[in-house]
């Protein structure tokens, strides 16, 4: 009953980190409610200060405003694309899913600038003046980015296989299905935690350095709760998993009753 209750709870552990991995992957790859709720990082764009950020063009920007960029007032985040987001935080649109998506911000703002006028006035992307602190070191966000991605796969893919072999299981009560069972039940719950940490300390960074350069650019930087709960929460659900697994017995045991033997007379 035990070995039972254990493969039951295995089971449904695994099926629900896998559940909430996938959702978190796949925030704000579309307009539609849930998914365009789902985002790592808001980029709060409504104080933008317009002649901080088109210094080499001051002269020519004093006048504009958010709404002659034509920028939108939110830009949500996602992994594999982003969606865009009017003063009231309606989304209105979003990207196609394109791979990994880097932050880059200079190319975020650079992309979503609707004004023809101001484009000609930009000669390239590299006249939009950010934080230095926050361009310096680009290569060394994104490439943490990139780790949260495929660190995110990888759990996603293992938490697959582990819920797969948890069926196996049920069928055939072989040693070694246990063990790699438990084998890829630590590998999802490693996968995991290292993409959940990566990302958070990533953006917490992030937000940290926008912060301090908010009174001279106007931009600031969210965490997104519903990703960050999602991700955590399969992130325990991984554990439970996980130590959930060296409960579960590798074979039924039988109590066999010994047969006394009547001595011969």
């Amino acid at each position: 009953m035990a070995n039972f209750c254990a493969l039951v709870t295995t089971a449904f552990l695994s099926f629900a980190a896998l559940i909430l991995a996938i959702v978190a992957c796949a925030g704000s790859t579309s307009n539609y409610d849930p998914i365009n709720k789902i985002y790592a990082a808001q980029l709060d764009l409504s104080d933008l200060n317009v002649d901080a950020v088109l210094a080499n063009v001051s002269s020519s920007a004093s006048s504009l405003s958010l709404s002659s960029l034509g920028l939108p007032s939110y830009i949500n985040v996602g992994l594999w694309s982003y969606c865009l987001a009017d003063a009231s935080g309606d989304v209105t649109n979003c990207t196609s899913p394109s791979g990994i998506q880097q932050f880059n911000l200079r190319n975020l703002l650079y992309d979503n600038i609707d004004n023809n006028q101001v484009l000609e006035l930009i000669d390239s992307v590299s006249q939009l003046v950010l934080p230095e602190k926050l361009q310096d070191n680009l290569k060394y966000y994104n490439d943490l980015v990139k780790c949260m991605f495929i660190t995110l796969i990888i759990g996603i893919v293992a938490s697959f296989i582990n819920f797969a072999l948890n069926i196996v299981r049920w069928l055939l009560h072989f040693l070694v299905i246990t063990w790699f069972a438990r084998f890829f039940s630590l590998v999802a719950f490693l996968s995991l935690i290292i993409s959940a940490g990566t990302s958070t300390g990533t953006y917490v960074y992030i937000k940290h350095v926008l912060s301090d350069n908010y009174d001279d650019y106007g931009i600031s930087l969210d965490l997104g709760r519903n990703f960050y709960a999602l991700l955590w929460a399969s992130v325990a659900a991984a554990l439970l998993n996980l130590i959930t697994w060296f409960a579960v017995r590798s074979k039924r045991y039988a109590y066999v009753q010994p047969i006394e033997e009547k001595p011969l007379v």
